[in-house]
């Protein structure tokens, strides 16, 4: 049976301190430090600066709506859910001595957040070694599976399983990719090629450049040169919003032009929208779902925050996220790391991202629901088709 909450209560948020990095050097974690026996507390890690703040803000505005849900509805156990905010500028070594200052320190019974794959992966190894949960909102998974890690964002199978074959039947078979240089986006390349090879069709490039390129001009015209049919762009950050506008400046990309992946994003539209209007996009969560859950929290989180553009996919997973690790938690009776990390593993929970969701045993992915949206003028992420559930159980070392 699943867990579901009621929207009635009458607690508040407790705790948000943000703590300031000066620099300390990081060692083995030999105590988790949580008090099983007191109020839960959490410690987010996002990128608050740096090339993907905006993002991160994203993240952190819906992860503070979501626990201030739960303590409205009466907390976990009694007592409010309290949270520590912290930045990693998007940088992994930051990321890494951050989340052992929050378990050591701050005493966090889980993790939350992070952007970027290779800060998730330098969290992952934190509370691997703490035996603490850690789940994180973005979409993509690196092909290696954690004991504690949980991701609430589409995998790329699960993004690309849709996408690819749609895109080469409107466009053509020449598939070209470019991405950020970290590990996400490798591990993208090599799942879209599988999909694209069974598709019938063939990858005819593959770039990738550091986060914060400026100049994309010599990458466009290798790719140019490759004659795609279909364009994959794994390209973050404010990198996503320069690579597509030379894209564009240089005849790279066109309406004949098959164009997917992160910089259609809603993040992205407010710089690109005209560049955008009009494709479909795979998600697992847009503002535009009509969906009682979902529509409340788009409308408390443009009051609260002020927000008038698309909101990103990313807030919509982390509320709905940080609500299921809650009820875990509530589940496991307990503020302790390893007892929450086994009811994460057991739980069914219903949100706007599908009934009766929960994790795969084998690779700790979510298996949710998926959306065709069409972006209209105005940043309209309008749902165009409903995808079900596209599963993803691919086993992943590390899991059983």
């Amino acid at each position: 049976m699943a867990h579901t909450r009621s929207r009635a209560g009458t607690g508040i948020l407790t705790a948000a301190a943000l703590l300031v990095v000066t620099g300390c050097g990081g060692s083995a974690i030999s105590d988790t430090g949580s008090d099983s026996d007191g109020p839960l507390k959490i410690g987010l890690i996002v990128p608050l600066t740096g090339p993907v703040s905006s993002t991160g803000k994203a993240l952190r505005n819906a992860f503070e709506l979501g626990v201030e849900k739960v303590n409205e509805d009466g907390g976990v156990n009694g007592a409010d859910v309290e949270f520590v905010v912290v930045d990693d500028g998007g940088d992994p070594a930051t990321s890494t001595q951050l989340a052992r200052r929050l378990v050591q320190r701050e005493k966090v019974s889980m993790l939350f957040g992070t952007i970027t794959g290779d800060t998730a992966e330098a969290v992952t190894k934190v509370a691997d070694d703490a035996k603490v949960p850690f789940g994180t909102a973005i979409l993509g998974d690196t092909g290696q599976c954690h004991p504690y890690a949980w991701g609430f964002g589409e995998s790329t199978r699960q993004l690309l399983t849709p996408t690819i074959p749609a895109l080469l039947e409107k466009y053509g078979k020449r598939v070209a990719v470019v991405g950020s240089d970290y590990n996400f986006p490798h591990y993208y390349l090599r799942v879209a090629k599988e999909q694209v090879k069974r598709a019938g069709g063939s990858v005819v490039a593959e770039e990738f450049s550091p986060i914060g390129q400026t100049d994309w001009q010599p990458v466009i015209k290798r790719l140019k040169a490759a004659k795609p049919d279909v364009l994959l762009a794994m390209v973050v950050g404010s990198d996503a919003v320069s690579f597509s506008q030379q894209a564009k400046q240089f005849g790279l990309l066109s309406p004949q032009l098959g164009y997917d992946g992160a910089p259609l994003d809603s993040d992205y539209y407010p710089a690109l929208n005209a560049l955008v209007n009009g494709r479909t996009h795979t998600v697992r969560w847009t503002d535009r779902l009509d969906d009682p859950d979902s529509r409340a929290f788009v409308a408390d989180y443009r009051k609260a925050y002020k927000f008038k553009g698309p909101m990103p996919e990313v807030a919509g997973n982390a509320y709905f996220g940080i609500q299921f690790f809650l009820a875990a938690a509530e589940k496991a009776e307990s503020a302790d790391g390893e007892a929450i990390n086994t009811e994460i593993g057991r739980l069914t929970f219903d949100s706007p991202l599908g009934e009766n969701t929960r994790f795969a045993a084998a690779n700790h992915i979510l298996q949710a629901d998926m959306f065709q949206a069409t972006i209209k003028p105005g940043g309209a992420y309008e749902v165009s088709r409903e995808l079900g559930r596209v599963a993803d159980t691919t086993p992943m070392p590390g899991c059983s």
